[in-house]
């Protein structure tokens, strides 16, 4: 009993002995270095306006064109009612690699570069006597002169023009309608002249396809186009031309050739960028 009363004492001496002794302090901290003068005199500070991207994912982009150095600095700002902006601190060398980087990245998408575009239906009517051709306008001559290589008709006339504006890359259907003097095809008499209708639609819209050098490449899927003329309570089918087309931006393309009432029919079809 002696001896357990010593231990039991001994160890309760023990605990009261570490419970007095302080802990060891904690060992300090190495204090982060501060960028030395001569580094933050060699750089220089520029603020980039982002007007395409989103300037956050811009700027995780650009992270690995910065030196690393103490004192560099990239940061983004967004707002609501003003221009999105980077701000750089670095080397200018680095700027530089930024600024050029920031030049190639921050540019509209493709589908944004051409929004919309106006589509040009051109409407022609051929002959086999020449006819004179001095009304044609001039971006259509050449469409006419590679026509005469091609048809056997010599004599060209514009009947009409319709533009349509219409959105890229949307889901919606093109529809399109226009009207013109049946006399344009001795159609009807004088005493009761009729008007030709024309309707045209695309089943998905107009697509951007590519870019080839910066021109953009639409694509038209099943074009259709139907000239029809009105005959008391019915109607009358006299042209329908069905076809897929791509076409740059600014091209002329003819869609298709008929023949109505002893006249060749031309459609060619235009499409131009609009800003």
């Amino acid at each position: 009993m002696t001896i357990i009363r010593a231990l039991t004492l001994a160890s309760l001496l023990a605990s009261t002995l570490a419970a007095q002794t302080p802990s060891p302090a904690p060992a300090p901290q190495a204090k982060e270095a501060e960028p030395d003068l001569a580094t933050l005199r060699a750089m220089k500070s520029k603020v980039f306006v982002v007007q395409h991207r989103d300037s956050y994912h811009l700027m995780m982009s650009l992270d690995g064109l910065g030196s690393g150095a103490k004192g560099a600095q990239m940061r983004w700002a967004k707002q609501d009612d003003g221009p999105s902006t980077i701000t750089v601190r670095d080397f200018p060398e680095n700027l530089a690699s930024i600024e050029e980087a920031i030049k190639r990245l921050d540019v509209p998408s493709a589908s944004r570069k051409a929004a919309d575009v106006e589509l040009i239906v051109h409407v022609l009517f051929a002959s086999k006597a020449p006819v004179a051709e001095a009304d044609l306008p001039g971006d259509l001559r050449e469409v006419v002169k590679q026509l005469k290589g091609t048809l056997a008709y010599r004599g060209y006339t514009l009947a009409a023009s319709f533009v349509q504006r219409v959105s890229v890359n949307g889901d919606r259907i093109i529809q399109g309608h226009g009207q013109l003097e049946g006399n344009a095809l001795a159609a009807g008499s004088a005493k009761e002249p009729t008007l030709l209708n024309m309707d045209w639609e695309s089943n998905r819209g107009v697509s951007l396809e590519s870019t080839d050098g910066g021109t953009a490449r639409y694509f038209l899927r099943k074009f259709q186009f139907k000239l029809w003329e009105r005959r008391g309570t019915g109607s009358e089918n006299l042209a329908q031309l069905e076809t897929d087309i791509t076409l740059k931006d600014g091209e002329k393309v003819v869609v298709g050739t008929s023949v109505v009432k002893d006249r060749g029919l031309i459609v060619v079809l235009s499409a131009r960028r609009v800003d």
